[in-house]
């Protein structure tokens, strides 16, 4: 009979994998061989979720166990109740010595910021420097923006960036006078997906980043579902700057549309889908209180010069029967125009899709049903044409 050292290590890496999600039989296959150390290691410390709980235990884990460090690849430091006091700290000194994490995801200030040394702040760009995706969640800590440009700037393999937003109450936001770092240089990172959700407000600072820096003109997905609330309204829209500076390879773009985005700009060319030659996704989402008439006339006037390398257009509106019947019979027939139209060949566009159908306005159990065939009652050519979709 054969030892277990004997055993192919593709045979353990098997039967390690098959016990991923039992972590007590993980670390009793390690103890039994030395064959099973790395692979169970490799699934033991291979995504790290620290809290208050359990930091201080990591450190002192990592501090003398390089071997250790180095199967970590994800990393998630997450606000904890809402409450950065109740979050996770962790020491620069630590974050350096896990030198292959790929994935971070945490709160706005993980590492003391405000407190930290040039010396320190070193250490952090050592941590992150195979790091290529990267979650950020700030609650009110705007201050935080730079901070994190600042590190980020010298990650030259982060290609993918998410930042959410949000702030509590009044005066808890003053992004406007935030000096944002211009990153240079050949260690900038590359990106190629951008998401940023939550306050509008934060757009500012990030347009303040992004853009001058030139971090979007390699981007191939680009999503801005901001929220705006009372007196939102009345700021500069500060969405047109960010998808113009990612319009030259952007394939994927989202768009929050209440209210919808200023398509004027500073010159005699206002925005238009020419302007995204490479576009082929584009989703458009509203809140609940929008209103489906201005955004349809906003995404006529958006595909009014041509479909170009389009293929499919999401709308997800939080819509009910009403919501339908208030749209002018104009702004449907143009709709159908402009998207079933070829400019000298076929057509690369391929779907049409609705959803966000809000299935608790109505008593009766057939509401969907009826709102369906009135919503496809206004668009009878793209529904013969088969490219009409209804998601309930």
């Amino acid at each position: 009979m054969s030892s277990i050292p004997d055993i192919p290590q593709e045979l353990v890496a098997k039967i390690v994998g098959e016990l991923h999600d039992d972590l007590p039989s993980l670390r009793a296959s390690a103890l039994i061989s030395q064959s099973f150390l790395p692979w169970s290691r490799l699934h033991l410390f291979f995504s790290v979720r620290l809290t208050p709980r359990n930091v201080y235990a990591f450190r002192t884990l990592v501090a003398p166990s390089p071997d250790v460090a180095m199967y970590i690849r994800r990393l998630d430091i997450p606000l904890i109740n809402n409450d950065l006091p109740s979050s996770a700290l962790l020491p620069p000194e630590s974050l350096a010595q896990l030198t292959n994490i790929t994935h971070l995801s945490a709160h706005a200030d993980p590492f003391g910021f405000r407190q930290l040394s040039e010396a320190q702040r070193g250490l952090i760009a050592r941590g992150l420097q195979h790091v290529t995706t990267v979650h950020i969640r700030i609650l009110n800590q705007f201050w935080a923006l730079p901070e994190w440009a600042r590190v980020l700037n010298g990650c030259s393999n982060l290609t993918e960036l998410d930042i959410h937003a949000q702030s509590t109450g009044w005066a808890t936001w003053n992004a406007d006078g935030l000096q944002m770092p211009i990153a240079d240089g050949q260690n900038r990172p590359r990106l190629h997906t951008v998401r940023i959700s939550g306050d509008c407000k934060v757009l500012g600072p990030l347009g303040r980043w992004l853009v001058p820096s030139g971090l979007l003109h390699e981007l191939h997905t680009l999503s801005i579902d901001v929220v705006y609330v009372r007196g939102d309204y009345d700021l500069p829209d500060q969405r047109p700057a960010l998808v113009l500076a990612a319009a030259s390879q952007l394939q994927e773009m989202t768009l929050h549309l209440d209210p919808p985005m200023t398509l004027a700009t500073g010159d005699s060319h206002p925005i238009s889908l020419t302007s995204f030659p490479h576009l082929r996704t584009l989703h458009l989402k509203d809140g609940e209180d929008a209103n489906l008439s201005e955004s349809l006339a906003w995404l006529n006037q958006f595909l009014h010069a041509g479909l170009g390398a389009l293929e499919h257009i999401t709308i997800d509106h939080g819509m009910i029967q009403r919501d339908l019947l208030e749209v002018p019979a104009t702004t449907w027939h143009a709709l159908e125009e402009l998207l079933l139209r070829s400019e000298g060949g076929e057509s690369r566009f391929s779907g049409l899709t609705f959803r966000g159908y809000n299935k608790f306005s109505f008593g009766s159990p057939d509401a969907f049903e009826r709102f369906e065939a009135l919503l496809r009652s206004y668009l009878p050519r793209v529904e013969t044409a088969g490219i009409l979709r209804i998601v309930g």
